[in-house]
């Protein structure tokens, strides 16, 4: 039978060592359907961009929905090769499959490998996965062929003591609501907020000796287990980025109900790039949808499957157009994006440069007596300590709504989509407050900028919905429209580059350092509710 190979499921660099995998080892993943009628997803993702309110989450399944028999087909083609087909339901646009390698093998004729890998035996497939040609046009991708991609939060601690806010004890949420003129009359009331959490954890403690010291009441915190992964109780070093998530996301946000996606970082049997897949799906199951989604985990595009990306960037669309704004941090590592040696040239971060959700930049922030801004530029490496993500994809090419604006080319002397959207103060040595493991602490990264910018989209869709109209949803193009406005602070000093990459420098309009610069709550407020 002749198979249409589908292109973009292979790792750039997956190292020594491999060899075939045993037969007999259980291979989980999901298949992602294309929706039925993508011109129309489109043409509505453009009338949003344009301005029109989000969609009802059943125009929204309507709309996207796959085609119907061929998703049946594709399903009962996998369960003929041997595989265990799970968790789909019309208008669905992803099911589980689970068998082991020989099925695995049968069904997507692509031999698959295994090595080892710090302690865990890791898989993933020898060649590009292949279907008969009609099944493949209903399929956007097959996640979890492999084991290898990792979570990357994006935080970092300071170097340099004493830090310029409160004495060295960082900044305080009072000092931020003031600095970035937030609306402190709103509190998120009736509005939801997911923070996305891999293999990161929390304390109550922590977070209500926090909330308590800086007299915030304490908001409501729900945890939601994506694929069984628990709460640890905040005991672990990793846990310092779900700690501050929901730390400083509560403090701007406070009335709003934070929930918290648990998922694996990954595992011997699950990798990264599918653990973010099934989060965001769930994101979509919860009822009601939450405004916002706020993501401080990523890595460099190229340590991911490109077909991966594209399946999340449908699952952020679809998010996008029944009104739920996802956010995702840009990243610590300025214009490098990887974590670990590699390529010498620049990278972006993924998520961050899907197209459908708005990227976090950071910046380096120093505030006057009266807790106004004194100084703010572009989070540089100054220290070996780390810089604003940002760049351009190699993945995704240049958005329509950023034509206008002066995206470089990227490494590869194409236009792509540029990042970050916006930014907000994340160096780590002008750092964040937050109580962690019973200790007053300082943090800093774009993991710090993200929930808090996430908290104002909650704001702001609490204001709307108190004005009778819907959340902001896919806000990013509008953003755009925006940018020369007052409703950003245009960062003109500052850069990205690291030692052995030359990277991107900040100035006037919209820069590949922190987008379109640091926000004006209340304008940007008055922008979207006007």
């Amino acid at each position: 039978m002749i198979h249409d190979i589908m292109h973009g499921h292979l790792l750039s660099e997956v190292g020594e060592g491999w060899r075939p995998a045993r037969p007999e080892r259980v291979i989980r993943g999901t298949i992602v359907f294309l929706p039925a009628a993508p011109a129309a997803v489109e043409a509505a993702i453009s009338r949003q961009a344009a301005g029109e309110p989000p969609l009802s989450k059943a125009a929204v399944d309507q709309l996207m929905a796959p085609a119907h028999a061929a998703v049946q087909r594709t399903l009962a083609y996998l369960e003929r090769s041997g595989l265990k087909v799970s968790n789909w339901a019309f208008p669905g646009l992803t099911a589980d499959f689970t068998g082991p390698v020989r099925a695995v093998e049968r069904a997507f004729s692509c031999g698959m490998l295994e090595a080892s890998r710090d302690g865990l035996t890791l898989y993933r497939n020898r060649g590009e996965p292949q279907l008969p040609p009609t099944l493949a046009a209903t399929v956007l991708a097959v996640i979890g062929l492999e084991s290898l991609t990792r979570a990357k939060p994006a935080f970092r601690w300071p170097f340099q003591h004493p830090f310029p806010a409160n004495a060295g004890r960082g900044f305080y949420p009072d000092d931020i609501i003031s600095a970035y003129n937030l609306p402190d009359t709103l509190s998120g009331e009736g509005q939801r907020l997911v923070l996305m959490e891999f293999s990161s954890g929390f304390n109550p403690g922590d977070l209500n000796a926090f909330w308590d010291q800086h007299r915030i009441m304490r908001p409501t915190v729900q945890v939601v287990s994506v694929d069984g992964t628990a709460n640890d109780g905040g005991v672990a070093p990793q846990d310092a980025e779900c700690t501050l998530d929901l730390e400083w996301a509560g403090a701007i946000a406070p009335g709003a109900e934070l929930v918290v996606m648990q998922s694996s970082s990954g595992t011997s049997d699950l990798s990264f790039a599918r653990s973010m897949l099934m989060a965001l799906d769930q994101v979509y199951g919860l009822d009601p949808l939450p405004g916002a989604v706020s993501i401080s985990y990523g890595d460099a595009e190229s340590h991911f499957p490109k077909r991966a990306l594209m399946a999340w960037d449908l699952l952020v669309s679809r998010l996008s157009l029944a009104g739920c704004t996802v956010l995702a941090a840009s990243g610590d590592r300025g214009a490098y994006g990887e974590a670990g040696p590699g390529r010498p040239y620049p990278h972006v971060d993924a998520p961050a440069s899907l197209p459908h959700l708005v990227a976090v930049g950071g910046t380096t922030l120093t505030l006057t007596a009266d807790l106004q801004r004194k100084t703010e530029t572009g989070w540089s490496d100054t220290n070996n300590n780390g810089a604003s993500g940002g760049g351009v994809s190699l993945m995704f090419p240049r958005p329509t709504w950023q034509e206008s604006v002066n995206v470089p080319l990227n490494p590869v002397g194409r236009y792509g989509r540029g990042v970050p959207d916006v930014a907000l103060n994340a160096d780590p040595d002008t750092g964040y407050a937050i109580t962690f493991q019973g200790q007053r602490t300082v943090i800093g990264g774009t993991s710090a900028s993200t929930p808090i910018t996430a908290g104002l989209i909650t704001l702001i869709n609490e204001a709307r919905a108190q004005a009778g109209r819907g959340p902001v949803g896919f806000v990013t193009p509008r953003l755009y429209k925006l940018g020369p406005s007052a409703a950003f602070h245009d960062i003109l000093d500052g850069n990205n580059s690291i030692p052995g990459v030359s990277g991107y420098r900040c100035g006037p309009g919209w820069d590949a350092v922190t987008g379109w610069g640091s926000v004006d709550g209340g304008r940007l407020l008055d922008a979207l509710l006007n």
